[in-house]
């Protein structure tokens, strides 16, 4: 049986080694999952590029990690769920929050609660929700086009929470003390 690579900017394709240099100065480290993705730059350029373009979303920074925490939690994603907890922590999102969501427990704030359950229910239903999710979502002060922000996050976090699966991916060191089962403290 054929085994993934995880790559080296030096062992990469020329077209991804620009990727890989981007991706270790932005986490100072260069990420297993840019490591895999390497092998086939077209995937590693699909991540990076939707994931600049999920930014631009109306959501603030935390709410954005939120949302793909919520999809990485679903779709049982070790990796993205330390990933997401980390930056969701470092952009505002409470410890209490961020161990509710990995927990898949009621989250104490109203209105990330509605957030979260709505991008939950996208993600496990493939977008077939109920209209009274949406209503609940819309009361609390959400739009449509936010559905549409939120799916564009839950299509990112399908292209990595996959490679994550089928490369067996294991999270780097740094991202250690938000693997999941850990306790996340403020």
């Amino acid at each position: 049986m054929k085994n993934f690579t995880k790559h080296t900017i030096e062992s990469a394709p020329e077209e991804s080694k620009e990727l890989l240099k981007y991706g270790e100065k932005k986490y100072g480290t260069l990420p297993n999952l840019f490591r895999y993705m390497a092998g086939a730059p077209a995937s590693l350029e699909a991540y990076n590029s939707l994931f600049k373009i999920f930014g631009k979303t109306t959501f603030t920074a935390g709410e954005q990690h939120l949302i793909l925490l919520s999809a990485s939690v679903v779709n049982e994603c070790a990796y993205c769920t330390a990933a997401h907890t980390r930056a969701a922590k470092a952009n505002g999102i409470r410890s209490s929050i961020l161990n509710a969501v990995r927990k898949e427990k009621p989250v104490d704030d109203e209105r990330l609660n509605v957030l979260v359950n709505i991008t939950k229910k996208l993600t496990e239903t493939r977008g077939h929700i109920d209209k009274n999710d949406l209503e609940t979502f819309y009361n609390a002060g959400f739009s449509p086009e936010n559905v549409l922000e939120i799916i564009t996050g839950i299509a990112l976090k399908t292209l990595s929470n996959y490679i994550n699966h089928v490369t067996e991916n294991v999270i780097n060191e740094s991202l250690e003390p938000f693997a999941v089962g850990k306790e996340i403290e403020d």
